[in-house]
């Protein structure tokens, strides 16, 4: 894949996954309207996290494993080969989902009282109800996390890049049309959506030739691979879905909705985070783990590098307008129906808390990748346990004194700390990785970041301007153009090369 080639990828999953997320938030805000931060979407909150926030790190951990042995066996065999291996995982994984789902039946009860310890008898019994209803997700992520995975290896990057529009289909039609809503049928819709993302997958499958089919192998050797590094990827690709658990889970004994808000200023920091890393890490990783089998070192490094600063070309500026304007963006998004002001202000400290994180986030997944397509999954095991330990330390501590804010901050100081031992753990490993020049255009970034944002305050208080609405349009469309000309004053590569590309895409369509 040519460099251009990349980023035309890069930009259409990018562009794809900004709609998906953009109509997630569509779905977030009707849930605001019918429910606010109510102690009813807290139960509604747990019941999905505690399936989701464990079993997702169950699903990173598969496609994180999973893509560098596809990509090998596509590489050094076949397709059907790698299509045959991938029904020995889908098969087998199935299996042990639905003896997990069983145990999770019998032993529901004491998994809520373990999460949400400070929930009253009757938000402890619903949250139970509901968590029976989730626990089928559970299959439903692993299954969508390898179909996902085979079409990234067969480099198919635009139905992966999709798959949280068709997620949101089923809640938003429940929200929008039924007359009457209820935590219940949210939950049930929670469900349907996730069945329908596997189910999307199903034809783009097909055109690249695999077909399901039943077939168990435990002798062989690729699965064992893949057994060995999955344990260790789970604690360090999950240190962040961990982190979220522990989040919820405290935020449960503070005051009611502060589970709520944490949920909602999540989403609004996911959106931006999965639109940027997420679409980066889906077409990079990929070829970086090709770049690696095909023996080109170079390549690889070449591809982290970019990856690194285009991630902080974006986080880092959106970080700087989040920390800014978190009242206005929550106010925005969620400030109607039941969602009233005293949820703004809970949701906006929250959200401010979780901003910091975004830079750090990006650039932890990214190393994350990297070092699993390198088969370095000790390095990430310590590092995530590292930094889950000090977010529980820290989150315990500040949410005594800070509350949601403080719960937050503890979660962004954790991605930092996980960010450093990274960045200094794949310096070690591969050898030849410039850190140095990757410093000096971070902080080109951030220079640029503070210098746009104090342009802008000072813009505000000139035009005094009231609506949140507006105060976002302007400032986001000034600060835009603020944050540009200075990136080109400061000749960041990265962001004069996205440039020339989008002059060249104009000149051949002129």
């Amino acid at each position: 894949m040519s460099k251009n080639t990349i980023f035309k990828a890069t930009f259409i999953v990018m562009l794809m996954t900004i709609l998906s997320r953009v109509i997630g938030f569509g779905r977030d805000m009707l849930a605001a309207y019918h429910f606010g931060v109510e102690g009813s979407y807290d139960i509604y909150v747990a019941s999905v996290a505690i399936p989701e926030s464990v079993f997702m790190i169950v699903g990173l951990a598969i496609s994180t494993t999973f893509i560098p042995i596809l990509s090998e066996i596509r590489h050094n065999e076949n397709k059907d080969e790698m299509f045959k291996f991938s029904n020995n995982v889908v098969t087998i994984l199935s299996i042990l989902s639905i003896v997990v789902i069983v145990l999770g039946l019998i032993f529901t009860k004491e998994i809520v009282n373990i999460f949400v310890p400070k929930f009253t008898k009757e938000q402890i019994e619903l949250t139970i109800f509901l968590t029976r209803i989730t626990l089928i997700n559970i299959i439903l992520l692993c299954v969508n996390a390898c179909f996902a995975s085979i079409l990234q290896v067969c480099e198919d990057f635009i139905v992966p890049s999709l798959l949280g529009l068709f997620f949101n289909i089923p809640i938003i039609v429940y929200l929008v049309f039924f007359a009457e809503v209820s935590i219940i049928g949210l939950t049930i819709a929670n469900v349907l959506g996730n069945l329908l993302r596997v189910l999307v997958q199903i034809p783009s499958l097909y055109k690249q030739g695999y077909r399901f089919k039943l077939y168990i192998d435990l002798r062989d050797e690729k699965l064992r691979s893949m057994i060995i590094l999955i344990l260790p990827v789970i604690v360090g690709a999950g240190a962040n879905s961990i982190n979220m658990l522990v989040d919820k889970s405290l935020a449960s004994g503070l005051n009611t909705g502060a589970m709520a808000s944490l949920e909602y200023s999540q989403r609004i920091v996911t959106f931006a985070n999965t639109a940027i890393t997420t679409s980066i890490v889906s077409v990079i990783y990929p070829l970086m783990a090709n770049r690696l089998n095909a023996g080109d070192k170079q390549g690889f490094i070449k591809y982290l590098t970019k990856s690194i600063i285009i991630i902080c070309l974006f986080l880092i500026p959106i970080t700087f307008g989040m920390l800014f304007l978190s009242k206005e963006i929550v106010t925005v998004f969620y400030e109607r129906g039941k969602f009233d002001s005293s949820a703004v202000v809970l949701t906006s400290m929250a959200l401010f808390g979780y901003s910091l994180q975004l830079p750090f986030a990006g650039i932890r997944d990214i190393l994350n990748s990297s070092l699993f397509s390198m088969k370095k999954t000790k390095v990430t095991t310590i590092n995530g346990i590292i930094g889950v330990v000090i977010n529980i330390a820290l989150s315990i501590i500040l949410s005594k004194y800070m509350g949601v804010l403080g719960i937050a901050i503890a979660t962004s100081v954790s991605s930092l700390v996980i960010a450093l031992l990274l960045l200094n753990s794949t310096k070690e490993v591969v050898g030849s990785f410039n850190i140095s020049e990757v410093i000096i255009k971070i902080s080109k970034i951030i220079l640029s970041s503070t210098l746009m944002i104090l342009i802008l305050y000072f813009i505000n208080s000139l035009l005094s301007i009231e609506n949140s609405f507006i105060i976002i349009l302007t400032d986001g469309s000034l600060g835009a153009v603020i944050f540009m000309i200075m990136c080109k004053i400061l000749k960041i590569e990265e962001f004069n090369e996205a440039l020339n590309m989008i002059k060249m895409k104009f000149k051949k369509e002129g």
